[in-house]
């Protein structure tokens, strides 16, 4: 399964509070659009260049051609404008179809994000983490804008194979759940061994397969 990361126009999702801003002082949406675009592509491209921590708001300005106090205008802080480009360009390769099993969901959502980590974002989220380590803020919006929305829905997906007989019993979907992402988020940070699609399916075998009730479908 190929993926692409390169940039591209997506649908922008914070435009339109901007946008009401900007209309009172007379600035056209169109502008408005034009300029996040600009500063979306200058971040991305910035970062294939060089690490979260030594990325600047001036080279963001300089090379979107907009003004800093633009860019302060909308994100108050350099990984809040960072987290921002993950959140429009990252995350909608994440997202997942629902007419699957629960195991099957797993194994999507483990393939996309050593898929994702794999590629140009990688060194981002791992640029974000570990400037999240001494500064709390960065780390509690990494997760709850990146993470939690994932992790909530992986356990509403294993929650939904519990209730259908899928999985055992008493199988608890959360700690299913983080003892298979954690294990990727170990391999990713501390490079302990390869973040391999084949790591990946092995690890929710092994995870899983005491998890399966009698009435689930084994995988061939």
């Amino acid at each position: 399964m190929s993926m692409n990361f390169t940039p591209r126009s997506v649908k922008l999702t914070l435009v339109k509070k901007n946008t009401l801003s900007a209309a009172r002082k007379g600035r056209p949406p169109s502008e408005l659009a034009a300029s996040h675009l600009a500063i979306m592509d200058a971040v991305y491209a910035l970062l294939q260049e060089k690490s979260v921590r030594d990325l600047t708001m001036e080279e963001v300005a300089k090379r979107a051609r907009v003004g800093k106090p633009t860019l302060y205008k909308w994100w108050p802080t350099k990984a809040t404008l960072v987290l921002a480009m993950l959140c429009e360009r990252m995350a909608p390769n994440l997202a997942m179809r629902t007419v699957l099993t629960a195991e099957e969901s797993l194994r999507l959502r483990v393939r996309r994000l050593i898929e994702v980590f794999n590629g140009p974002f990688g060194k981002i989220v791992a640029g974000l983490i570990a400037a999240g380590q001494s500064e709390p803020a960065i780390r509690q919006e990494f997760f709850d804008r990146l993470v939690s929305p994932r992790r909530t829905a992986a356990i509403a997906d294993l929650q939904r194979g519990k209730d259908a007989g899928e999985l055992r019993s008493d199988t608890e979907p959360d700690l299913l759940n983080d003892a298979i992402f954690g294990a990727i988020y170990y391999r990713f940070l501390l490079r302990s061994g390869p973040l391999t699609r084949r790591f990946g399916e092995e690890l929710v075998e092994q995870v899983i397969r005491g998890h399966r009730s009698g009435n689930a479908r084994t995988r061939s």
